[in-house]
């Protein structure tokens, strides 16, 4: 082993179980810890890694919660643009703020994607050095967006949830999660209310894919 490498532990949490690829380079491992037992999750942890260890952590988009947001010209520090991600994520879900750990990819001018993970998960990796945490479709769209056409939308199924997307001329202009299976409705409604016509490219992938969207595969 290099002494100058860190050798990284990869940890996947999905919506129906939890994994984790040791850097000894052993088999990855399913753990007994359940998906939203998060204190079970630290506690199982804490017998299979060294602290401070090196994490790398993919967790499945029905643990996390999306939105995007514009920060007005008004808004110039940091703290009030927290106050008015906490304020919108109550807003959307109703549930409260100091609950989950709100991040955003700050930049000015455009939307920006917001993303929120329980409090709870963030405090059972908290021993250990995390080297990336990020949502499944955060991954995902990294991995892809370079492939995708400027204007598009695309569906992502999986656990129950599906992620619609929506971007125009390569900036993303909606987000949406929702459990239910009129998609098209949904956006119809949304492309209404930004004044924006329909995609002719529409992509979907997971499961119940209807006709009208192209199939697009996506690593498990």
């Amino acid at each position: 082993m290099s002494l100058w490498r860190v050798e990284k532990n990869y940890l996947n949490i999905g919506g129906q179980e939890i994994s984790l690829a040791r850097a000894d380079g052993s088999p990855p491992q399913k753990l007994t810890a359940k998906p939203g037992d998060w204190q079970a999750l630290r506690e199982e942890l804490h017998g299979l890694l060294t602290t401070k260890a090196a994490l790398v952590v993919v967790v499945a988009d029905c643990w996390v919660r999306y939105f995007l947001m514009e920060l007005p010209d008004e808004i110039v520090s940091l703290d009030d643009s927290f106050l008015l991600l906490n304020a919108r994520f109550e807003n959307l879900y109703g549930q409260p703020a100091a609950e989950w750990t709100i991040q955003a990819d700050w930049h000015k001018g455009e939307p920006m994607l917001a993303c929120a993970l329980p409090r709870n998960l963030l405090q059972a990796l908290e021993a250990y050095a995390l080297r990336s945490l990020q949502p499944q479709l955060v991954v995902m769209w990294r991995q892809q967006c370079a492939s995708l056409p400027p204007t598009g939308a695309w569906c992502f199924v999986r656990d129950g949830v599906s992620t619609l997307l929506y971007w125009q001329e390569g900036v993303l202009r909606l987000v949406r999660q929702l459990r239910c299976a009129d998609v098209d409705a949904l956006l119809s409604l949304e492309l209404l209310r930004l004044g924006a016509p329909l995609p002719t490219e529409r992509f979907w992938s997971g499961d119940a894919r209807p006709l009208h969207w192209l199939p697009r595969e996506v690593a498990a």
